[in-house]
Formats: C-alpha cells, sequence, structure tokens
C-alpha cells in the first residue's frame, strides 16, 4: 500500500514538535527569601529563559530580560508590591512555576544600648533604627525579653533570667538585627545608698575620722548640690595639719572584725567598685578608697581617684586596681571594710569636699 505524500508530511510535522516542545520551568532557590521594596532578589533554577510573565499575587510586574538567562532571573522589587506574603509565579513557554515571597519593611539595625550590663530585672534600652512589628527582642539568640516600651528607632526590655553574657538580637518585621556588642549580665550588691537601703545601710555604722566637718548625724544631706534620688553622704573639711590626708569616713573600726564579707563571688577582673561622686565645685578634691579583708591580710588595698567638674559622675572600678603596698591585690571574697577618705595631694590647703552616693560593688557573672 503506497502512503500519500501528504501523510508523510504530517507524520514528520508531529515528530518535530514533540522534538521541540520547550521544557517545563523549575526553581531551585530564591534569594533572599523576603525583603523590602528595592531588594535584589535572585531566582536560580532551570528552564527559565525566555519567561513571559511574571507576577506577584496575580499583579504583573515588569523586569528586565537582559537579566534572565536559562538559570537564573534577577529583579528588584517594586515600590508599589504591598506589604506582606505573595504567591510569585513564572510563566515561560514551557508552563507555570510559582514560589513565595514576604515583602517587607526594611531591615532593623542596632546601633547600641544602654546600659552595657545590668541585673535580672532590670532595664536595658536598645538603640537603632527600622523596629517595626512584629517586633521579639532575644538575649544571646534564644532568652526572649519582655518589651516595655517599642519605637521606631528605640525599644526598653527586661533583662530576664538566666541571660550572663552575649549579644542582643532583634527580630522585626523587615529581618533580624545583632548588636555590634556584647550583654554582660551582672548581680549588684548595693553596700548603701544612704536612704535606707543596702547591705550596710545604717548611717551609724560609719565611722567619721580626721579632720573633717561631718559626723554621725550631719555626714547625710539631701540638698547642694541636688542629690541623685534621695539622700548622700557629705564629706568635707581642710588639712590643717598638712600632712595631705584629711579624714573621711569608715564602715568600721580599725581593729574590730566587726562585719562579715559581702560575699562577692567573682574574681577581681569580674568584680566592681562602683559609686556616685559630686566634688560641688571643689575640683582639687582627691579621693582614696580603701578596702579591707576578713580573715585575710591586714594591709588596706587603696586606689585613689580624681573628683572634679560639674554633676554627678559615676565611679566604675575593677577590683584588680585595688593593691597593697606589697603589690598585693585583694581578694574580693574576703572584702569587709570600705573606707572613703580625702587626700590634698595638691598640698593646697584649700577646704576640700566630696560627695558620695550608691556604694555597691557589681559581679559581672
Amino acid at each position: 500500500m503506497r502512503i500519500k505524500p501528504i501523510i508523510l508530511l504530517l507524520i514528520a510535522g508531529m515528530y518535530f514538535s514533540s522534538c521541540e516542545e520547550t521544557p517545563t520551568p523549575e526553581l531551585i532557590s530564591i534569594t533572599p527569601s523576603f525583603g523590602p521594596a528595592g531588594t535584589l532578589v535572585t531566582f536560580e533554577g532551570v528552564n527559565l529563559g525566555n519567561i513571559i510573565e511574571m507576577k506577584f499575587s496575580e499583579q504583573v510586574i515588569n523586569f528586565n530580560t537582559a537579566y534572565n538567562s536559562d538559570n537564573a532571573l534577577l529583579f528588584r522589587i517594586p515600590e508599589n508590591i504591598p506589604l506582606g506574603n505573595h504567591i510569585v509565579s513564572l510563566e515561560t513557554e514551557g508552563g507555570l512555576v510559582n514560589t513565595e515571597f514576604r515583602v517587607t519593611l526594611d531591615p532593623p539595625e542596632i546601633f547600641g544600648f544602654t546600659p552595657e550590663s545590668a541585673d535580672v530585672g532590670q532595664q536595658v534600652t536598645i538603640y537603632g533604627e527600622n523596629f517595626f512589628d512584629p517586633v521579639s527582642v532575644y538575649f544571646f539568640d534564644s532568652i526572649q525579653a519582655n518589651i516595655l516600651t517599642l519605637s521606631e528607632d528605640s525599644i526598653e526590655v527586661i533583662v530576664p533570667e538566666g541571660v550572663e553574657k552575649g549579644s542582643l538580637t532583634v527580630v522585626a518585621n523587615g529581618g533580624v538585627a545583632r548588636s555590634p556588642i556584647q550583654f554582660f549580665s551582672t548581680n549588684t550588691i548595693l553596700v548603701n545608698d544612704f536612704d535606707g537601703n543596702g547591705v550596710r545601710a545604717e548611717t551609724n555604722k560609719w565611722i567619721f575620722v580626721g579632720s573633717i566637718d561631718q559626723n554621725g548625724n550631719t555626714a547625710v544631706q539631701n540638698n547642694n548640690p541636688a542629690p541623685i534620688d534621695g539622700n548622700y553622704l557629705k564629706l568635707s573639711g581642710r588639712d590643717e595639719l598638712g600632712i595631705g590626708w584629711i579624714g573621711g569616713a569608715e564602715n568600721h573600726t580599725w581593729d574590730t572584725d566587726v562585719f562579715e564579707t559581702f560575699q562577692i563571688t567573682t574574681d577581681n577582673s569580674n568584680t566592681l567598685f562602683e559609686m556616685d561622686v559630686h566634688s560641688n565645685g571643689r575640683d582639687h578634691t582627691h579621693v582614696l578608697i580603701v578596702l579591707l579583708e576578713k580573715d585575710g591580710s591586714r594591709n588596706d588595698f587603696t586606689h585613689q581617684i580624681k573628683v572634679s567638674g560639674s554633676g554627678w559622675k559615676h565611679i566604675s572600678l575593677p577590683l584588680n586596681r585595688f593593691k597593697d603596698l606589697n603589690d598585693v591585690l585583694i581578694d574580693p571574697a574576703k572584702i569587709k571594710t570600705i573606707k572613703i577618705h580625702l587626700n590634698n595631694v595638691e598640698d593646697s590647703n584649700l577646704p576640700l569636699e566630696v560627695n558620695v552616693d550608691n556604694i555597691r560593688f557589681v559581679e559581672i557573672l
């Protein structure tokens, strides 16, 4: 039987058509999978050449065919795409492929936070930008913090339990940000705030020695200068004997083991002696801070600071600065006594004055 030429042509056409059928597109990866308007997105896959149309939740978007190959498509998220999750569809001659993309606000960034160390339950303020809801804050990526207040450029949180040392993380609408510095969890041992709080709160636990103007009845004041909060300890006087030492306050007599230790558990490098001081305009005032041990050395462990300028100053000193005359460091676990003395270092015989508040030890955990 003879096959007509026209039938042979039809069969050949069907054969070549099936051989030249455009393959179905496939997506392998999307980088990134979310981002704000203007984000450069890369779709990688196979059979992606000659895209006919791309849609975000049925909204057709434009793209540059110069950045389209058989294995990739590069494009930027247009400004007019609404925020939220979208089904993205790519249509080629070979078919249709779908994926998901989330259009967000700008990514968050953390510039810093204050304070850089705090106790559990205390407040920390994080500064940055693009803190858009929904927002979560984590200490060390895993311990979530309670947010007190939230704005686009700051977040106030409470330090949760279980925190020691590490970065802060903010998860916001636009992504994840980590702090450029680490946060330190602390434990504060309040010695005295002169308002009735602290392990040595009573004023009569302080002995006033040397040629100073105060005693147990006059040392605690609350004006001139204005206090930080409530009362403070005032020490003033003149070096009448010309020996460079005026005197000060001691929370224990020299030869009596009246007090127990402060139960410090951290070492010299991770323990701070802190207090707030105010020179009240006496720029020549030098303050000698003396620490003593219980059941240890009978020597003074000292460090001297100069107090000048206006307003209250916060002093924070690591205990590895406190040495005796033999250059031996104090043992934090044995500290029982604090002395605050005025020194006439500059031999001026001018009246010296210092106001002290919020004496404490801070353990860096």
